[in-house]
């Protein structure tokens, strides 16, 4: 009987250690995948259109 108990408590604590390596890996998954994302140059951005035209600046004589 006692024997039962302690493999059941073994399983159980293998089970959550597994659990807790599994929560660790993904993290350090997302964590790499940023950091692969940060070490490349930021792309040049290119707006396909614009909200407002060019404005042309004369010089305009008052009077």
């Amino acid at each position: 009987m006692k024997s039962e108990a302690a493999i059941d408590r073994v399983r159980r604590d293998l089970r959550r250690a597994l659990d807790t390596t599994r929560a660790d890996l993904d993290r350090v998954e997302i964590l790499a995948a940023a950091l692969s994302g940060f070490s490349k140059p930021i792309p040049d951005y290119e707006p396909g259109f614009h909200h407002m035209r060019h404005l042309t600046l004369d010089a305009h004589r008052i009077g």
